[in-house]
């Protein structure tokens, strides 16, 4: 019974881990890569590009908390 105890501790330990680290990968992407990516979009005049990302990121990051994504 003991063991059984240790291995269901292990799997949820392992899947929270997990799951951090998916919330930390997508904060630091949308918090700090995407606008970097934008802005060199912009400045190397590549607009057309820039501003379909820029809406679609707008999109992602005020319509996916809504869902629980």
């Amino acid at each position: 019974m003991f063991i059984i105890g240790m291995v269901v501790l292990t799997v949820k330990l392992v899947a929270l881990t997990l799951s951090v680290t998916w919330g930390l990968t997508k904060t630091i992407l949308f918090g700090f890569g995407l606008p970097v990516i934008l802005a060199v979009l912009f400045i190397a005049g590549l607009t057309a590009f820039a501003v379909p990302l820029l809406i679609l990121a707008l999109l992602g990051v005020f319509l996916l908390p809504l869902f629980g994504i």
